[in-house]
């Protein structure tokens, strides 16, 4: 059932990165179209129930990740049976799932006064428009567990395109409505039904390309199951700390500082969410070849692919974050306007959350690749206690930014220390001393590189986009071409472009 492993790699690659800037395009313009007919209350709401119901997923119980980890073995070698049976145990827990956020949102609904400081002034019912955004939420626990097979098998761009595809028709469909109407409800509704349409058509697919989930499948060996729930019971706990962990900020923020000010910093979320989409998708690529990879490869090879990943996925997120914090203030300027703008103390806090969670990918991948749940499950709820702590003590004493960058600081002193041991320690038998010191490096040079642009563009005067464009093509000649005078001459650098290369001759 899986191809060439390269092939594979390359294709998700490419079309996960046209996907998201296609998403990426489609964002700004229904953020534009939303923030000129609604306003910043709309846009603080908006924020606050997608945090709200981001913390309610963790009710998934990181089912999805152990399932498609039993998947690449079967996958593998060609086992339609046994992924039938696990299909058909991935469909009756999502049912099962979907119904108990469904409880749980509901029960949260007389709670809603709590976590907003200030109501905000807006026409229609709080609890209306929250039970709308909680209906969206569950919608998409049906149906969207078959596109797990997809993206286990390697194919994740088939899944890419279908659901970018269905995301332009509902921007298209959102702001045509936002603009004649100026009506949230209806917003709401074509969301919906997108997200069932989304799913629906993603199921079809997977029908088509295994025909046996059509088939009635035997259900799972009892230890197999067992196996897999006991995988599940752990990730549980990692799940529950994570969804805490990232879903948090705009709840504290609307809770401490008010929820205008969770519209201010979601327009910055929603930069940084959509770079980290794009680039994520580099580290997506990698993810099912990398669970294929650990099936049928030594140590030796493993740690090689993970030093090349690492390299990568450091320079391309130190890149977008000196890029994002010299250049942000100047891009949602020209973007929406000053009033819009955040301190550079929170916006700095942001960044340096973006980059720790995108440079902890690498680790994340291999821990879950490698089947490591069990192991260090309760770093995730250490990330939470240190998170919440911070956030007041930091916000006390420095406002909004303190609660940005009290996430970076829980996750490098939790999650960020317990899976490079796991993965160095039991995968790779090295020291995981190894890998702290190659991410301080990295750490270092990028504040170096990013002081130096930072002082380059002071000497620039223009304003409005041709100001920003001038800053983007500066901070992007300067960081790269100090990253090719340091790697290029070395070994790793010499083979990640010749793989490149490879992949670039096997997708045409």
């Amino acid at each position: 059932m899986s191809g060439s492993r390269t092939r594979n790699v390359s294709i998700n690659m490419i079309v996960g990165m046209v996907c998201q800037v296609i998403n990426l395009i489609m964002n700004f313009v229904g953020r534009t179209v939303f923030i000129r007919t609604l306003g910043v209350e709309y846009l603080g709401v908006n924020g606050l129930f997608t945090n709200v119901l981001t913390i309610l997923s963790f009710a998934e119980l990181g089912i999805g990740n152990a399932i498609i980890f039993s998947m690449y073995k079967p996958l593998a070698i060609g086992e339609a049976d046994k992924l039938g049976s696990l299909m058909e145990l991935y469909k009756k827990a999502y049912r099962v799932i979907g119904i108990v956020v469904a409880a749980a949102g509901i029960c949260i609904t007389p709670f809603l006064g709590f976590i907003i400081k200030n109501t905000p002034d807006i026409v229609e019912n709080l609890s209306l428009l929250y039970l709308l955004f909680l209906f969206n939420t569950v919608a998409s626990y049906f149906f969207v567990y078959k596109k797990s097979i997809i993206i286990a098998d390697q194919k994740n761009y088939i899944v890419l395109a279908l659901t970018e595809s269905v995301r332009v028709i509902q921007v298209v469909a959102q702001s045509i409505f936002l603009y004649l109407t100026h009506n949230f409800i209806i917003y709401l509704l074509i969301q919906i039904i997108c997200t069932v349409f989304g799913n629906v058509v993603t199921a079809i697919a997977a029908d088509k390309i295994y025909p046996f989930l059509r088939e009635t499948a035997a259900p799972l060996e009892k230890e197999e199951s067992q196996k897999i729930f006991r995988n599940v019971g752990a990730l549980a706990v990692y799940k529950f700390g994570t969804v805490i962990l990232n879903g948090t900020d705009n709840i504290l923020v609307s809770a401490m500082v008010g929820v205008t000010a969770v519209g201010l910093v979601s327009n910055y979320i929603m930069i940084t969410a959509a770079a980290n989409s794009i680039l994520s998708k580099i580290t997506d690529a990698f993810t099912a070849s990398v669970g294929n990879l650990n099936a049928v490869s030594q140590s030796e090879k493993q740690y090689d692919v993970f030093k090349k990943m690492f390299l990568i996925t450091a320079w391309i997120y130190g890149y977008a974050s000196v890029g994002l914090i010299t250049v942000f203030n100047s891009f949602i300027s020209a973007w929406i306007g000053r009033d819009y703008q955040l301190d550079m103390l929170v916006v700095g806090a942001i960044v340096v959350e973006f980059y720790v969670k995108g440079v902890h990918s690498v680790a994340y991948t291999y821990r879950t690749t490698q089947g490591y749940f069990l192991q260090g499950r309760k770093s995730a709820l250490v990330a939470v206690v240190l998170n919440l702590a911070l956030s007041i003590i930091l916000c006390q004493w420095i406002g909004l930014a303190g609660i940005f960058i009290a996430t970076p600081i829980s996750r490098i002193f939790s999650i960020g220390i317990v899976d490079p041991v796991l993965i160095y320690t039991n995968s790779f038998h090295l020291n995981p001393i190894y890998y702290y010191l190659n991410y301080a490096k990295f750490v270092v040079l990028f504040v170096i590189i990013g002081e130096l642009c930072h002082r380059v563009l002071s000497f620039v005067t223009i304003s409005g986009w041709l100001g920003v464009v001038c800053q983007a093509l500066i901070v992007t000649m300067i960081f790269n071409g100090i990253m090719l005078i340091i790697f290029a001459p070395t070994k790793m650098f010499r083979e990640i472009l010749g793989t490149v290369q490879g992949m670039m001759k096997k997708t045409r």
